[in-house]
């Protein structure tokens, strides 16, 4: 696990959990220099000296806290409405869909975030940009899409993406 906050992804390192249970002091100034090693080149001494302070010199949950200041979050959406999730269409036809999407996060999206497929059945659609927004507030995209040549059920995901590849969800579902 890389624990200064470029790679994170949430699951905790069972070396650095061994490196806590060996770690047994309750002298501060080495409880400071222990968390630096652990955080890396980014985590001052009045940092660490902080976050240990206000975790009561408990350095797992000095680490812990600082990790849930200092990772950012990434973005959250809900999908409020569809202009229909089930359709049936002629082969080959072209449609359009409208989805309502929600920034149910607490940041700002970022001005690059995009609704990509990301599996399931290739309906023809390309990358909708969607602007950023609010925490709170909504958005609608238009998608447009080709039924595939034969009858059938189809089912294809689509996520909102963001320019580092972030990506949270929008299930699309269509009957031919």
């Amino acid at each position: 696990m890389d624990v200064d906050g470029s790679s994170m992804n949430g699951e905790i390192d069972q070396n650095l959990l061994l490196q806590f249970s060996c770690m047994n002091t309750t002298d501060r100034e080495e409880l400071i220099s222990q968390m630096q090693r652990l955080l890396g080149p980014n985590v001052n001494y009045y940092t660490a000296s902080f976050f240990l302070d206000m975790s009561n010199w408990n350095l797992q949950a000095a680490i812990c806290c600082y990790l849930d200041y200092s990772v950012p979050k990434p973005p959250m959406m809900s999908l409020t409405a569809a202009s229909s999730l089930v359709q049936s269409v002629g082969l080959n036809s072209s449609f359009e869909e409208s989805w309502t999407l929600a920034n149910t996060g607490t940041e700002q999206w970022p001005g690059s975030c995009s609704i990509t497929q990301a599996g399931g059945e290739p309906l023809g659609s390309g990358r909708c940009y969607v602007p950023p927004l609010p925490p709170g507030h909504t958005t609608t995209a238009t998608l447009k899409f080709t039924a595939p040549p034969s009858a059938g059920t189809y089912t294809a995901y689509f996520h909102l993406v963001t320019d580092k590849g972030e990506q949270f969800g929008v299930k699309h579902t269509y009957v031919n």
